[in-house]
């Protein structure tokens, strides 16, 4: 059984982690990007396993964005 929580940010972030065409990277980093700040405007407990799921995600897209260029 899996007890992982699932966050409605995380599915734009994996669509865009596992994208592997180039003509839609762009998109789906916009969508995670967006989905991500969006999460982060409402109150996160700190160190809570969301809030470590949220840097995480930030940090994969940024390698996203640096690989892609």
């Amino acid at each position: 059984m899996n007890n992982q929580a699932f966050y409605s940010w995380q599915e734009p972030y994996t669509a865009a982690i596992w994208e592997t065409n180039d003509l839609l990277m762009n998109g789906r980093i916009d969508k995670a990007l967006c989905a991500v700040e969006q999460r982060r405007l409402s109150p996160v407990e700190t160190n809570s396993d969301e809030d470590r799921a949220l840097s995480e995600a930030e940090t994969g897209i940024q390698r996203l964005i640096t690989r892609k260029n």
